[in-house]
């Protein structure tokens, strides 16, 4: 039981308690192996664009992960599987263990997507709480820092609404309705530069087909 749980933490975190070598996930290097003490490559470009730091393809897409959420979660997993050995299964721990490995369903990334019609957020691997808007109706996209007190999560701030999984960096949208919103981001340039691509992109592709 509770090796099957390791691996289901190990599934969606990347992380093990049980093990000192984790998987990371990432579009240049898929199944690579991080050790403990060996060194971070530093990634030239943005992990949603390419070489020229423009989203690969047209499209951007770039997931981010909420290390305070799933190191929390990661501790008190750790805490209760330590517990069950010592003191021996019984059922507060495993639903405790649960609702932790819920939370981790739900909110331990922040996946990013932009194409030319629309722009998507996706918390969590399952992606039960997800959001779209079209290209189409922003009117205006920049970089901004958020307040620490504004925290993680889906939070209602005087900007308006706040989806974010991991540090203070952001993107702040604007609509032609008068509405703005906040997209949490580590590459906060390289998003900003693929909404406003995709919103030139959208644009020209709209006047096309008016002129036909």
């Amino acid at each position: 039981m509770i090796t099957q749980i390791s691996e289901i933490i190990h599934k969606w975190t990347g992380w093990c308690p049980n093990a000192n070598t984790m998987k990371i996930r990432n579009f240049g290097n898929p199944g690579g192996d991080f050790h403990a003490g060996t060194p971070l490559a530093k990634t030239p470009v943005p992990s949603g664009t390419d070489r020229s730091g423009m989203p690969r393809g047209g499209r951007y897409d770039h997931t981010q992960r909420g290390t305070l959420i799933i190191g929390a979660v990661g501790a008190a997993a750790v805490f209760l599987l330590a517990s069950a050995l010592w003191f021996g299964l019984n059922w507060i721990p495993l639903i405790v263990l649960g609702i932790l490995l819920f939370v981790l369903a739900i909110m331990s990334t922040l996946t990013v997507r932009v194409d030319k019609e629309n722009l998507r957020i996706r918390f969590g691997p399952v992606g039960l709480v997800r959001k779209s808007w079209p290209v189409s109706e922003i009117t205006l996209v920049k970089t901004v820092t958020n307040s620490w007190y504004y925290g993680w999560g889906i939070r209602v701030t005087p900007y308006g609404p706040l989806y974010n999984v991991s540090g203070y960096e952001a993107v702040e949208v604007q609509l032609f309705s008068g509405k703005a919103f906040r997209i949490g981001t580590d590459e906060p340039e390289a998003l900003k530069t693929a909404i406003e691509k995709a919103r030139t992109e959208n644009k020209t592709h709209t006047q096309n087909w008016e002129d036909q």
